[in-house]
């Protein structure tokens, strides 16, 4: 049922379920583990409903990031940064206003994690600083993103259930089931629009 609502979510948009339209940057990377320690990274920056400028919405930070084992792509949103509520979407005008997290964690290691980039200054960002936290929402800084313009203009459709490293797995495990059902559902709807 999620599939299907998915599906033609993304079918009546002409576009992703969730944040639609975007703007594609590049970027380089600069982090430690489980962050590269040098790489470019496709990105792209987002509103999740897609209103218009100036209005709140849950701004989104996707990162497409070369690992050894395979591409990640790194998803985040608006959220607190709280140990609860780094867990819900976050309504924002202003980018400056906002801390992007991964609302669920990830498994790496045996640990989960979280991820949650916080932007530097412009109206968009040009620059993240990416932090990680465990279990008590203590964040540390694990990596640098600097964005400049991308010459490539062919779409980047960002999937963080197919682009995942088998080191890494989304968490917890039924919640990666229903991301799997929403991304499958979203997938279909845009290549039947």
């Amino acid at each position: 049922m999620l599939t299907t609502v998915f599906r033609l979510l993304a079918k009546a948009r002409h576009a992703r379920a969730f944040h639609p339209r975007g703007l594609l940057l590049t970027g380089e990377l600069t982090g430690s583990d489980p962050f590269p320690r040098g790489a470019e990274v496709v990105v792209r920056l987002s509103k999740g409903a897609g209103t218009g400028p100036g209005k709140p919405d849950v701004l989104g930070l996707a990162l497409r990031v070369p690992t050894p084992s395979g591409d990640w792509d790194l998803l985040l949103s608006s959220t607190g940064k709280g140990a609860r509520t780094r867990m819900l979407p976050k309504f924002v005008r202003r980018w400056q206003d906002a801390r992007l997290g991964t609302l669920a964690p990830y498994r790496y290691r045996g640990e989960l994690l979280w991820f949650m980039a916080v932007p530097g200054e412009g109206e968009p960002p040009g620059r993240f600083t990416l932090h990680a936290s465990g279990k008590d929402a203590r964040w540390r800084q694990v990596a640098e993103l600097t964005l400049r313009p991308r010459e490539d203009a062919r779409p980047v459709a960002f999937d963080p259930v197919l682009n995942l490293p088998p080191e890494l797995e989304l968490a917890p495990r039924w919640l990666a089931a229903v991301r799997r059902q929403a991304y499958e559902g979203s997938r279909r709807g845009r290549r039947g629009s």
